[in-house]
């Protein structure tokens, strides 16, 4: 097993440097998920601008705004609800105006830890979380409550991931390593290969003025290269993120946690 974890880092690594899942406003990467769960009770609301190049080709064209709600309980299950906004239609009377902003798209997830680091002793168990995005839609054809849509329409964020993360000590700071695997069956957002992906928290940039955490971030998330931050501020009560999707194109977003007990 340690000989398999180590194996597994360094193809991690290696992935990153040859290249949040933030912002499907869950806990992760930038658009990677991760293994990490929140302390049980903890409720967060995400809000995120999203470039057109982060969303299904069949729903949106442009750039819009998202916002989500989550819940953690028992430091295993974390469920949530997501809504993207569409452009608004215009009206069939000519004099109305374009209304932006005005319909969305919403969908709900889930993910379960099904190990921890390090439990039952062991010291090289990396954590393992089970997840899925957005497995029905409302469609009069009744598909995707059995998660076997294929092409576009409904379902726009749908998938299925498993992950496992692993976390290191070193005189520079905390790393984080991620690899997972995720699949749909999706033509406007594709997803069916790895993603893998490494963090890494300065100990120099902790707990230092406003700042608590300061995590840099690379990963490949089955579709692009990404690069970016996530900072913390305020007793971790607000997480700001900034995200380079393969590269070039910006994502941007904020989160509020808060400690339900």
């Amino acid at each position: 097993m340690k000989r398999f974890c180590l194996l597994l880092s360094a193809l991690i690594l290696g992935g990153a440097v040859c290249r949040a899942q933030f912002t499907d406003s869950t806990t992760g990467l930038l658009q990677m998920p991760t293994a990490e769960m929140q302390e049980s009770g903890t409720f967060m609301i995400t809000n995120n601008y999203l470039n057109k190049h982060a969303l299904p080709t069949s729903g949106w064209g442009y750039d819009t705004f998202a916002y989500g709600f989550s819940m953690t309980f028992w430091s295993r299950l974390e469920v949530g609800y997501v809504c993207t906004i569409f452009d608004g239609k215009r009206k069939p009377n000519p004099s109305d105006r374009d209304k932006i902003m005005f319909n969305q798209d919403r969908h709900f997830y889930g993910r379960v830890q099904i190990f921890k680091e390090g439990e039952f002793g062991w010291k090289w168990m990396p954590a393992v979380v089970a997840g899925l995005s957005d497995p029905t839609t409302g469609s009069s054809s009744g598909g995707y409550v059995d998660m076997n849509v294929e092409g576009s329409g409904n379902g726009y964020f749908n998938r299925l991931y498993l992950v496992a993360s692993k976390h290191f000590a070193t005189p520079w700071g905390e790393v984080g390593a991620h690899a997972g695997w995720q699949y749909n069956r999706r033509s406007d957002y594709p997803l069916n290969g790895p993603a893998v992906g490494v963090e890494w928290k300065p100990r120099w940039l902790c707990d230092r003025w406003l700042l608590d955490d300061l995590n840099l971030i690379a990963e490949y998330d089955s579709r692009t290269f990404n690069i970016g931050f996530v900072a913390s501020i305020w007793e971790n009560r607000f997480e700001a993120m900034f995200e380079l999707q393969n590269m070039k194109w910006i994502n941007f977003g904020l989160r509020y946690k808060l400690r339900l007990k």
